[in-house]
This record gives C-alpha cells, structure tokens and sequence, in this order.
C-alpha cells in the first residue's frame, strides 16, 4: 500500500488537536490547583467569604452541586446514547445549547459556597468566562458545520448555559 504524506488540511486538523488537547489538560490543571490552593486555605483559616449560617451554606452549595451533578449525568447519558455524528436540538438542547457546560458552571458556584472559599469563587467567575469564550469557538465551529439550521437553531434555544441567565 502506498502512503502518501499528509495534506494541508490534515496537518491543521492535526495540529488543531494536539492544541485542544494541551487546553484541556491546562484547564484540568489549573482547576486542581485552585481546587487544592482553595480548600486548603478553608482548612487552614476557616471560611472567609460567605458570613452566613453553615445549615445556609450547605443548603445552597449542596443544592447547586447536586444540580451540577445531575445536569452533568444527564448530559453524559444522553450524549452517549443520541450523539452519531449530527446536531443534537432535543432532549435538554430544547432548553440550553452547552448543558455540559452548564454542568460545569453551577457545580463550580456549589463548590464556592460549601467550602466558603474567595479563591473558589473567582475561578467559578473566571470559568464563567472561559468557558463562554469556548462555547462561542463551539458554536462557530457549528454554524460552519449546519449552517442556517444551527442558525434558527440558536435563535429558538437562546440561552448558553442557564435558562434566562446566560
């Protein structure tokens, strides 16, 4: 058989990848290491961010990760079981168009509150905004992929992440 050597396309295609990849694993890194810098500052100094009740505390950050979770297990079970190849509008994509992000967000704001942590809370912020800079790359991507279909798409979904929110 013969090999010929990659095109154009296929390098950027390539290249693209291994760029997505490095994001990734940085996000990933970088989500441990304040995860690790803001719990361990909670342990060491207590809470020093929310003055209210810990039962108010809990309720409220419990609440928001338990959503996480459930938006997340949701999400993945879904994917997993209608994904082939085409674009997804029904099941939670009839409500918000990155439900995994949106996973994300809240589970984030859930964890600032049960560990009262400032640090936690400015990574949620900032996460807020990364991932919004992402799901519009995303989106870019999907507009190029279906067109006027992912167009009208967007205009009948128009919330990102949570529903008359963002």
């Amino acid at each position: 058989m013969i090999r010929f050597p990659p095109g154009r396309a296929e390098i950027r295609r390539s290249q693209k990848a291994k760029k997505e990849k490095i994001y990734h694993l940085l996000y990933i890194i970088s989500t441990v290491l304040v995860f690790v810098i803001g719990i361990s500052l909670r342990l060491f100094f207590g809470p020093f961010l929310f003055p209210i009740p810990d039962m108010a505390v809990w309720l409220i950050g419990g609440a928001a990760l338990l959503i996480g979770l459930v938006i997340w297990w949701w999400w993945t079970t879904f994917w997993h079981k209608k994904y082939r190849g085409q674009l997804v509008t029904e099941g939670m994509y009839k409500y918000i168009r990155h439900p995994h992000y949106s996973s994300i967000i809240v589970g984030m704001f859930g964890i600032s509150f049960l560990f009262q942590s400032l640090i936690i809370l400015l990574f949620s912020i900032f996460n807020v905004i990364v991932l919004n800079q992402a799901a519009r790359e995303e989106e870019g991507h999907l507009i190029k992929t279906y067109g006027d279909t992912y167009k009208k798409y967007m205009k009948k979904v128009r919330w990102r992440f949570i529903p008359r929110v963002i």
